[in-house]
C-alpha cells in the first residue's frame, strides 16, 4: 500500500513537470529513480535504484528449465533475471555475480531462504563471477539462480558494502511467480 501511494505521487509530480516543461517547447526527460529511504528501497520488476555506486534495474523474470545446458538439481527450479546497471560513482567499479542476491519469502523464515546466481563465466550472456564496469559505462547480463521449486515469492536484494567493511542501503525487487 505506501508503495502505490508514492507511486501515485510520483506520477502526479512528473505529470504536472511533463505539463510544464511541454509549454516551454522542451522534451520532458523522464527520470522515474528510487532511493532509499531510512536505510531500505523496495520496488517491483522495472524499477530503477539509484545506490551510491550506480543505478540497476531488474528488467524481467523467467522461470526456464534449462539454461544454456545447465539444468536444476532435483527439487530446484532455474530463475533467470535480466539486470541492467549503469555506473553513475564517478571511477571504474568492481563488480560481482554475488552482489544480487536471490531471496525466497513463501516456505518460511528459515535462516538459508537466500542463494546467489550460479557462476557460468563462460557464458557470454550470465553475469561473471567478477568483472569491472568503467566510469558512466552501462550492461546488461542474467542472472541464473537455483531456488526450491515450490517457491514463488521472491526478491533479488543488493546491500551497499564499502571498503571499510561498513553496510549502507539495502534495495529489494519483489516478484511473485
Amino acid at each position: 500500500m505506501k508503495l502505490r501511494k508514492k507511486f501515485v505521487a510520483c506520477v502526479a509530480a512528473m505529470m504536472m513537470a511533463c505539463m510544464m516543461l511541454t509549454s516551454c517547447g522542451t522534451t520532458p526527460a523522464v527520470n522515474n529513480v528510487v532511493k532509499a529511504v531510512d536505510g531500505q528501497a523496495e520496488g517491483e520488476i522495472g524499477t530503477t535504484f539509484r545506490t551510491v555506486f550506480f543505478d540497476y534495474s531488474v528488467d524481467s523474470v523467467a522461470y526456464p528449465s534449462e539454461y544454456e545446458g545447465y539444468t536444476p538439481t532435483e527439487g530446484m527450479q532455474l530463475l533467470d533475471v535480466v539486470i541492467t546497471i549503469k555506473n553513475t560513482f564517478g571511477e571504474a567499479l568492481p563488480m560481482y555475480n554475488s552482489d544480487f542476491q536471490i531471496q525466497w519469502h513463501d516456505l518460511g523464515d528459515g535462516d538459508d531462504d537466500y542463494g546467489y546466481g550460479i557462476e557460468m563465466d563462460s557464458s557470454s550472456t550470465v553475469m561473471p563471477s567478477e568483472y569491472s564496469l568503467a566510469k558512466n559505462d552501462s550492461c546488461t547480463y542474467h542472472i541464473i539462480y537455483e531456488v526450491p521449486a515450490e517457491a514463488k515469492e521472491f526478491s533479488v536484494s543488493y546491500l551497499e558494502f564499502f571498503s571499510d567493511n561498513t553496510e549502507g542501503d539495502v534495495f529489494f525487487t519483489e516478484f511473485n511467480k
